[in-house]
């Protein structure tokens, strides 16, 4: 893992999106053979969890009976420089297609009824685990309805704009001025149900997560530069559970003590409890302690491998954690590298 130096560079043609890509996986230029590694299916559900989105669009169409065309779509959006994982999804799902989408953005699109049957499928028998799974059963609710062709009559529509209603950001307001009256159904009941698999959390942290290097200056220590290294995951508020999931299947959370949540005036207030911080429409899983990051983070990331451009970033924590671990960071040559490292992480790093 220490020896992955090169820069993660992809080049897109402007009509073919899978000749060679970069890969993070291998350190060499993937090809469509080299891309034919299926990822385990619940790092899928992972992933999707994080960046998935399962969609209905009702648009007007003159031409249809009805006057109203519907389309489900399964749709995984990313900058061009994780195409990588995009291929790899598409071939382990064995559906959809990957599009450009504006100059820096490509998805990943399963549209067609055969395909999106596949989806449903998948997601059926590897279940997805945040509050995102309110949003794909009432997706399910409108497929089967498409599925049976009730959609081509004027009370399957209704019963679409209902279901529509309480899924993801509702519905427009051009549907809502065709049907005024139209009464949202109410959303599937969300309770988590704990972390089945590792490899969700590889997906999902492919997706939410993030590793940084945190340098603080003498004048804020009071002393000595120090230098933290943090794994984190930032979520809305009502997947609160999945955080403190999280932290249980990493041995970071008691779950038999009390969580409080304080707010103030309305205003956010920052709780730190057990590497989680609260806020009033937010949590986030922080671990940055230098011994659980070495002797639990980085062992568990692996043995459950990132996928994708993020997988660089672990890769210099890891190299910037060495370094603290055998007090280097104490040095200035050795600070100088940790300095370097961060340089080219995250946003600084090139493609």
């Amino acid at each position: 893992l220490m020896g992955f130096e090169r820069n993660y560079q992809i080049k897109i043609p402007s009509k073919q999106l899978n000749k060679s890509f970069y890969s993070t996986l291998s350190g060499s230029v993937l090809t469509e053979d080299s891309c034919k590694l299926k990822l385990n299916p619940w790092f899928v559900t992972g992933f999707s969890d994080a960046e998935g989105c399962f969609s209905i669009s009702i648009r007007f169409d003159s031409k249809m009976k009805t006057k109203w065309r519907v389309s489900p779509v399964f749709i995984i959006k990313l900058h061009i420089k994780d195409i990588t994982i995009l291929e790899k999804i598409k071939y382990t799902l064995g559906v959809g297609k990957i599009r450009k989408y504006g100059p820096n953005s490509v998805q990943f699109v399963v549209e067609s009824i055969k395909d999106l049957q596949i989806i449903v499928d998948h997601f059926d028998k590897y279940q997805l685990i945040t509050a995102k799974v309110s949003d794909y059963l009432l997706f399910k609710q409108c497929f089967e309805i498409i599925k049976q062709g009730k959609h081509l009559t004027e009370e399957g529509i209704l019963e679409l704009v209902q279901i529509k209603s309480s899924l993801n950001w509702g519905i427009s307001g051009k549907l809502k001025d065709t049907f005024p009256n139209v009464e949202p159904i109410k959303r599937p009941e969300y309770k988590f149900k704990g972390i089945t698999d590792p490899n969700w959390i590889a997906g999902f942290t492919s997706g939410d997560g993030s590793f940084h290097i945190l340098i603080r200056k003498p004048e804020i220590t009071k002393g000595k530069v120090s230098v933290f290294l943090r794994y984190s995951i930032n979520l809305n508020i009502r997947d609160i559970e999945v955080i403190k999931g999280l932290l249980t299947y990493f041995k970071f959370y008691n779950t038999g003590e009390a969580l409080v949540i304080k707010t103030i005036d309305s205003v956010e207030t920052e709780q730190k409890y057990n590497n989680m911080y609260v806020l009033k429409t937010t949590v986030c899983l922080q671990i940055q302690k230098i011994s659980d990051i070495m002797n639990t983070i980085i062992p568990f990331f692996e043995k459950y491998p990132i996928v994708g451009i993020k997988y660089l970033d672990f890769i210099d924590l890891k190299k910037a954690a060495i370094i603290i671990n055998n007090k280097e960071h104490l040095t200035p040559d050795g600070l100088n590298k940790i300095l370097d490292i961060k340089s080219k992480m995250n946003q600084n790093r090139s493609w």
